[in-house]
């Protein structure tokens, strides 16, 4: 019988991890620049973002 051999990769849940919070932290960011953009033009025209609510 031969033997089963062994995989040499690591773990993949570390690399998953560390993808998922490499996203998190963009979307993250994404938001966070969208909303000051949003910020400085509603101040640069004067209007507020909320009024049509």
């Amino acid at each position: 019988m031969s033997k089963l051999t062994e995989s040499k990769a690591g773990p993949l849940s570390k690399d998953i991890k560390a993808m998922v919070m490499a996203n998190v932290i963009a979307l993250a960011s994404l938001a966070l620049f969208a909303a000051m953009g949003l910020g400085i033009a509603s101040v640069a025209t004067g209007e507020s973002l909320f009024q049509a609510l």
